[in-house]
């Protein structure tokens, strides 16, 4: 679909050189989705390997970086994303990977604060698909409470 509109858009026709397989410059294309933590080869069940991602997930984001942690979509897609993981992932690992995210969070108070907010968004407000009482639980004693 991209490739098509670029062609369409450009005046160009295949025959000109616009093949079907161009696309829409990636630098007008906003990434979404956070790098991915590599598994290690050592770890081979998946729970283990679920809890590892879990607990790794925002390694990836420097939470100082204000353009990134400002971006709201941004943020939201990749809780959501985070949140996807949690059924797979046994308790303790759950409890150990809310840590480390509020402990990663806690770098900038307003990522602290949007993180906290989705927590409460997702995994407490009773239309949420994603409404689970156990993992709020973990949530909300790894961000303190609050």
């Amino acid at each position: 679909m991209l490739g098509a509109a670029a062609c369409s858009g450009s005046g160009r026709t295949e025959a000109e050189g616009c093949a079907a397989t161009d696309t829409v410059a990636t630098d007008s294309v906003e990434v979404l989705a956070l790098e991915m933590p590599v598994i290690p080869a050592t770890i081979s069940e998946p729970e283990d390997m679920a809890g590892f991602i879990a607990i790794h997930f925002w390694d990836n984001l420097d939470f100082s970086d204000m353009e990134r942690v400002g971006d709201t979509v941004f943020m939201e897609q990749n809780f959501v994303d985070y949140l996807g993981v949690m059924p797979a992932v046994m308790a303790s690992d759950r409890q150990v990977a809310f840590k480390a995210l509020m402990k990663r969070a806690s770098a900038n108070q307003a990522a602290r604060e949007l993180i906290i907010a989705f927590g409460e968004k997702y995994l407490n407000h009773p239309d949420s698909p994603m409404k689970n009482p156990e993992h709020y639980a973990d949530f909300k004693q790894a961000a303190g409470g609050e």
